[in-house]
């Protein structure tokens, strides 16, 4: 099953893809405390909100947190899955990989996960590359998720980086609501932490009585000790060039 759901995964788009390993992380001294409070807000088994956001204009850094935030969970064992969007590339510039690519990650995470996704697959085989998104999302990820026991579920969240990368913005909405009526039913054991630009499409989804309650946002512009992260990489690039 593994290897035929393999087929499916978009190319680069996993936090432990040679895509993602080679990309810049946060340097170990910057953004310290965002990163701890999103790690906290991961290790929770029953989080308040199920969807963490955190948005930022371009080139803010979401995409470096998101690496740096996939490589603490990984190495804590507490990531299912991951998806990096990017609109120059065509497995990642839109939604027809996505749970296909997450429900991969999560079959490689528990074998129990493994056997629920490969009946779903048997069952209805257009799973793969011909079912809507909606089916998609609550056959290949949502109910194997529901159907294990949460004390044998030790991975807590699913990580999307650069929602707005999909270049199709019904979609990013559809995505949105999806995963919102997910952590808004008492039996999905997971949390979403999806990184965006604040687009004004998504802040209206987000501003719908179902996701207020159901989303923490953090907006990079209200972080704190920024200019002391970029001293921080500036005192950090001369020590090198120094010593070279």
């Amino acid at each position: 099953m593994k290897q035929n759901l393999l087929r499916f995964v978009a190319k680069g788009a996993t936090h432990d893809s040679n895509a993602q390993y080679e990309a810049p992380k946060c340097h170990e001294d910057t953004r310290t405390q965002l990163l701890s409070d999103v790690h906290d807000w991961i290790k929770e088994p029953k989080k308040e909100t199920g969807i963490l956001l955190l948005h930022g204009p371009a080139g803010a850094g979401k995409s470096c947190i998101a690496r740096s935030t996939c490589e603490k969970a990984d190495e804590a064992g507490l990531i299912g899955a991951s998806f990096f969007f990017w609109r120059c590339a065509d497995d990642r510039n839109n939604a027809q990989k996505l749970f296909t690519t997450i429900a991969y990650q999560l079959a490689t995470k528990s074998d129990e996960l493994a056997k629920y996704i490969a009946a779903a697959i048997e069952h209805d085989p257009r799973l793969l590359h011909d079912a809507p998104l909606e089916r998609q999302f609550w056959k290949l990820v949502y109910e194997p998720c529901c159907l294990i026991a949460p004390e044998r579920l030790y991975v807590r969240v699913i990580i999307i980086d650069g929602l707005d990368e999909c270049i199709d913005t019904l979609v990013q909405v559809d995505i949105l609501q999806l995963l919102a009526k997910a952590v808004c039913y008492d039996g999905f054991p997971l949390g979403f932490f999806i990184t965006s630009r604040p687009e004004v499409h998504l802040q209206e989804v987000f501003d719908t009585k179902e996701l207020i309650f159901a989303t923490k946002l953090i907006s990079l512009n209200c972080v704190p000790d920024v200019s002391q992260d970029i001293q921080t990489v500036l005192e950090s690039g001369f020590r090198k060039g120094c010593d070279s």
